[in-house]
């Protein structure tokens, strides 16, 4: 006869409830990911960009000077705007791929400039140069993907 008297939650009460926890770790998710998202986001799209924007001009220019070594790259640089900090340029010798800084003024939009890079390496076995751009977002820099890729020629 005493558990007559005992009243549970109603189904409706219960509901209510179940409905307020999930709507409540739901917010929970959404403050914690969404500026993770938010910021990987930003990245790729300005790394899709400046990939893009940033190539190496198979003119005369970009060639490997057979005596010293070194690597001469004409790096252009599309319209769209996005802050190129450095441009590393990998030089690739019988399988195996150096980086070098690209040292000097970066080019600005709609501009060409030419790097020479002192590779240290011997000069018969260069194969091919490429670039990747390096930007600035927000206060870090980041590395993107190769953008551009020639198989160089002697100077």
């Amino acid at each position: 006869m005493k558990n007559k008297n005992k009243k549970g939650i109603s189904a409706i009460i219960a509901t209510v409830m179940i409905i307020l926890i999930t709507v409540a770790a739901v917010s929970i998710v959404w403050a914690a990911i969404i500026p993770m998202i938010r910021n990987q986001l930003e990245t790729a799209t300005v790394c899709v960009d400046a990939v893009s924007q940033i190539q190496i001009m198979n003119k005369g220019y970009t060639c490997v000077n057979r005596t010293s070594g070194n690597v001469s790259v004409q790096v252009s640089r599309g319209a769209k705007e996005f802050d190129l900090v450095n441009i590393d340029v990998l030089v690739s010798a019988k399988g195996n791929t150096q980086t070098f800084p690209a040292i000097g003024v970066m080019p600005d939009s709609n501009e060409e400039r030419v790097y020479v890079i002192a590779t240290g390496m011997n000069a018969d076995d260069i194969e091919s140069v490429q670039i990747a751009p390096i930007i600035t977002i927000g206060n870090s820099e980041k590395t993107c993907d190769v953008s551009s890729t020639v198989v160089l020629r002697a100077c």
